[in-house]
């Protein structure tokens, strides 16, 4: 039941050990308590046992974990320069939209990047072949209104980052707190196979084609996909969706014995938008909490199905951003924008309806 956020018994005994050694903590440390690997909650309990002042000031510091991992969402006060046509409240979202012109992005460096070298750019080839690996359409509604999203944000792999102390290598030293080192140097592998200094890779593998509402959603963290199994041949891959509840109702910290909102059974998110539900549809119905998909490639080697790797770390981070609310407390104007165009304004909630029908399988 985990992975509806109900925590385990066990994982609530260490808590309590935890919240008897230092107190109540911030949202973003809360969270990453609740779904880390239940081994690395023990080191806490354990280092707080001899140290409580030391997991204090880490946990202090989680905030920037989320912050770190989040892409810049699309702002819905922006106007794009051409005409789009405006969506009623009746329509759904897969009403004809003009896409708006490419915006320039914004040349920002984290600490420790080396701005003499020239950043990473945005592979075109790799966006064309995760469009056509996914047939053109959202993997998860069907929708051909589309954005191709980055599964481990674009603005951490762009630049070199050679300074120890930089904010990429604060991130990964971060994960190490909650996650076993060899699951973290698998991820690292994935997207930084020359090292954490150099330039990350832009590759297919890191890619996935969603709705323009559910990339959205994906930015702030308003759902997670939880990566099941991949084929023998590596031509199918099984993901499972759950929304993400903000935790609602505290104060700018927490007890760790806080039990998480259950995400069972849920079929939309409340919290992850001010004043709008997110709201997603496959072949008319509401995606829920729990709910299989299945992605498809036909050539797993020009058209690589998603990172199994890459969606274990947005499966762990995403849930910590969706459940401390991240997209409504952090300054996002430190981040480039993640995708290559800025997406219109939506109405949330609407109907994100497919025109055609992907695999799906029942839920849990």
């Amino acid at each position: 039941m985990e992975d509806f956020n109900i925590p385990s018994a066990e994982r609530v005994a260490q808590l309590k050990l935890l919240q008897e050694a230092i107190g109540d903590v911030s949202p973003y440390f809360w969270a990453a308590c609740q779904v880390c690997h239940v081994e690395a909650l023990k080191k806490l309990v354990k280092i707080a046992s001899i140290s409580p002042s030391i997991v204090r000031v880490f946990a202090a510091r989680s905030r920037t974990m989320v912050r770190y991992w989040s892409p810049q969402p699309p702002k819905q006060s922006s106007q794009a320069s051409t005409p789009k046509k405006s969506m009623p409240s009746n329509l759904d979202s897969s009403s004809p939209v003009t896409t708006p012109p490419a915006k320039k992005q914004k040349m920002l460096h984290s600490p420790g990047s080396d701005a003499s070298s020239p950043p990473l750019s945005r592979s075109r080839l790799a966006r064309d072949l995760a469009d056509e690996r996914d047939n053109f359409r959202c993997v998860l509604t069907g929708d051909p209104s589309r954005e191709i999203a980055h599964i481990y944000p674009f603005h951490s792999i762009k630049y070199k980052e050679e300074d120890a102390f930089g904010e990429r290598h604060i991130f990964w030293d971060q994960l190490k707190n909650f996650w076993p080192e060899q699951k973290i140097a698998d991820w690292e592998l994935e997207i930084f196979p020359k090292g954490l200094h150099e330039m990350g890779e832009e590759e297919t593998y890191n890619l996935i084609t969603l709705s323009r509402t559910a990339h959205d959603m994906w930015a702030r963290g308003a759902f997670a996909l939880k990566p099941i199994s991949v084929s023998n041949n590596n031509m199918t891959l099984k993901v499972q969706f759950f929304w993400q509840q903000k935790q609602t109702g505290h104060s700018s910290n927490m007890s760790l014995v806080t039990t998480p909102f259950s995400t069972e059974h849920l079929d939309q998110n409340d919290g992850a938008f001010e004043s709008a539900r997110a709201v997603l549809y496959y072949a008319d119905k509401r995606i829920t909490s729990g709910q299989f998909f299945e992605l498809h490639t036909k050539d797993p080697t020009t058209k690589p199905l998603p990172s199994f790797q890459l969606l274990e770390m947005q499966w762990f981070l995403q849930r910590v951003t969706g459940m401390a609310g991240g997209a409504g407390d952090i300054d996002w104007e430190d981040f480039d924008e993640d995708s290559d165009e800025e997406i219109p304004d939506l109405i949330l909630g609407l109907t994100d309806c497919p025109s055609i029908q992907s695999t799906q399988s029942g839920r849990l």
